[in-house]
């Protein structure tokens, strides 16, 4: 089994970009960059960041003899999430991306073990792997100057799943970071939080999608505007590569109806019962109901708010709300 064969196999199940990366340690001047963020604190309160060191530096130590990294994004993007009466984060509307990655991928390792006898890892945002660093080395897509990466032709709206092998595959071309995006700036302009640098990094302590779906407690919460209740989106809705996205082909992460009735005061009256009937099998419960509840609260807070650092609504793709 070759790489195109590979690559067949992963647009078989649903992936709109596949790209192979060689198994070994992370350059190492990326992984300086990584420490200086992370000493800076804008990892804020994501402790298990600094976890594992080892392990983030070589994809190897994941599995004994691994020869390849295979990296697969796949889209989520469902315009119907804007819908609702509030506004939530695109990946999380559907079923939990760790799971229907995870399904689709470890059916695309068994076939590989089939084939060639090959060992094989699956890891979809569950293991100290650099993601995105990989999915660049990989060629599947370029880091935007939101930090996203961007795949071209598909844009921002996926996500990312790989599959650790021992079976040597011939490695595709890494993609430049930020090459795509030149003489623009849209998303660093529309942050709300201003947690954008530009060059691809971002301040954890100032971005609202870490603050509403990471953050726990109530210190440090600014007030959020335009009903974005859980995650931000803002800093994809501007960019210009997700201009007429294609509607994602997976139907497991359809919104659901349900969660984009919910109101603001349907989320205080909630109890844990029916947070866990509502968000069973959804990223959402990342937040817990303390969480929801608390963003729910704050929503509130932002009302007759202004100049809250608002997106740049030229953006010809822009389909927010207009403030933030």
């Amino acid at each position: 089994m070759d790489s195109r064969e590979v690559k067949d196999l992963l647009r078989g199940s649903g992936a709109v970009a596949a790209g192979v990366a060689e198994a070994c340690p992370v350059d190492e001047a990326e992984m300086r960059a990584y420490a200086l963020w992370m000493q800076g604190g804008n990892a804020a309160g994501m402790g298990y960041l600094a976890k594992y060191d080892d392990v983030r530096s070589d994809p190897r130590l994941l599995l004994d003899g691994a020869r390849s990294v295979i990296v697969a994004a796949f889209s989520y993007y469902y315009p119907e999430a804007v819908t609702g009466r509030l506004r939530w984060a695109r990946y999380a509307l559907g079923r939990d991306y760790h799971e229907e990655v995870r399904d689709r991928l470890t059916d695309v390792a068994s076939s590989i073990t089939a084939a060639t006898g090959a060992a094989c890892r699956v890891a979809v945002d569950t293991a100290p792997l650099r993601e995105r660093y990989w999915a660049l080395r990989a060629g599947v897509g370029f880091r935007g100057r939101n930090g996203l990466v961007i795949v071209p032709g598909a844009g921002s709206w996926v996500v990312l799943g790989e599959i650790i092998t021992t079976l040597e595959l011939q490695p595709d071309a890494a993609i430049g970071s930020m090459e795509g995006c030149e003489g623009c700036g849209r998303c660093v302009k529309a942050c709300p939080g201003r947690a954008l640098d530009g060059s691809g990094r971002l301040d954890g302590r100032r971005c609202r999608s870490y603050l509403t779906v990471e953050h726990r407690g109530d210190e440090g919460m600014p007030a959020i505007a335009g009903g974005r209740v859980y995650g931000c989106d803002i800093c994809q809705e501007v960019c210009p590569h997700n201009c007429g996205a294609a509607v994602s082909a997976i139907g497991a992460f359809t919104p659901r109806p349900e969660i984009l009735a919910l109101s603001q005061g349907d989320i205080l009256a909630m109890e844990q019962g029916e947070f866990s009937r509502i968000f069973s099998h959804s990223a959402i419960k990342r937040a817990k109901l303390a969480g929801l509840q608390r963003n729910a609260r704050m929503l509130g807070a932002a009302e007759g708010r202004e100049g809250d650092g608002g997106p740049d609504t030229d953006g010809a793709c822009y389909d927010g709300d207009g403030h933030m």
